[in-house]
């Protein structure tokens, strides 16, 4: 009794593993294969998603729904990258809006940001070194 149940066990098991292996298939017997091509085709522009960082996603709580104006700074930055930000700055923004500060390297400070300007911030970041940006220390609107 206990030799045929061995055997029985033996081959159920074999019969199981050949089966999920997806060895039956092609007598018909197999598992499913988990698609839902449908979760595809409710999507509703998905381009339209765009992933940010943490430090882009506080500038956006920062400089959001604010009616007041911000000061905001970068840390130090690097002779080159200053250069490239004073130029986008100088063509771009007005001169009484921003002011580098000689910190060991260069710091861009925007003491008064407007709330004009405020939405020309992505700009700017997209100019600045990933997560550069932050509150000024003291400012009410600290992320």
């Amino acid at each position: 009794m206990a030799r045929t149940f061995f055997w029985l066990m033996l081959l159920l098991n074999a019969l199981y593993w050949s089966w999920a292996e997806g060895w039956l298939l092609p007598y018909g017997f197999g598992p499913l294969t988990q698609r839902e091509p449908q979760r595809l085709a409710q999507q509703i522009q998905p381009q339209a998603i765009t992933l940010v960082s943490q430090a882009e996603a506080r500038l956006d709580v920062v400089a959001g729904p604010s009616q007041e104006p911000l000061c905001l700074q970068t840390g130090p930055l690097e002779e080159a990258q200053a250069a490239l930000v004073r130029a986008y700055l100088e063509s771009s923004w007005p001169a009484d809006s921003w002011v580098f500060e000689a910190v060991p390297g260069l710091r861009l400070r925007l003491p008064v940001l407007p709330v004009a300007l405020q939405a020309r911030l992505p700009e700017l970041t997209a100019v600045l070194p990933p997560g550069a940006l932050e509150s000024c220390p003291g400012s009410e609107a600290a992320p």
